[in-house]
């Protein structure tokens, strides 16, 4: 198994801390890179020779360019459109849900709301990425 990538795209320093934390501590197989909004992420994804992540955990309400404004835009570039992206979201707002789902989002995810919680979900979409997702030749 080669090593797989995660771009987590999300404006809050705690949120991202916490993140890399339960990531760290789900195992070593999956690299973490992180943007800070919809732009930054966009940016890392199209820079000459950028690593494609095998996924992405989304925020979906951020300054600047909100996560469901990025999904679009991944969704409507052919390089990037096969991305798996999971919105993370605080909010449950039922018309947040039905629009990551209209924009071909692989799932919408509550962000835990505790440590341990935060870790379970890290080690299962670890797992999701290096166990159960399978990626074309030259994209794991």
């Amino acid at each position: 198994m080669k090593g797989r990538r995660i771009l987590v795209v999300d404006d809050s320093a705690a949120d991202r801390a916490a993140l890399r934390i339960a990531f760290g501590r789900a195992g070593p197989e999956v690299a973490l890179a992180f943007a800070e909004s919809a732009r930054e992420a966009l940016a890392l994804l199209r820079a000459p020779n950028a690593l494609r992540p095998q996924m992405m955990l989304v925020d979906v309400h951020m300054p600047g360019g909100s996560g469901l404004e990025l999904l679009g835009d991944l969704k409507r570039d052919e390089r990037l459109r096969g991305i798996p992206v999971f919105m993370l979201s605080g909010s449950q707002d039922p018309r947040d849900v039905a629009a990551a789902y209209r924009g071909q989002a692989c799932g919408f995810v509550a962000k835990p709301g505790d440590f341990e919680s935060l870790r379970r979900f890290a080690e299962l979409m670890a797992r999701l990425c290096t166990e159960a997702l399978d990626f074309p030749d030259g994209e794991a």
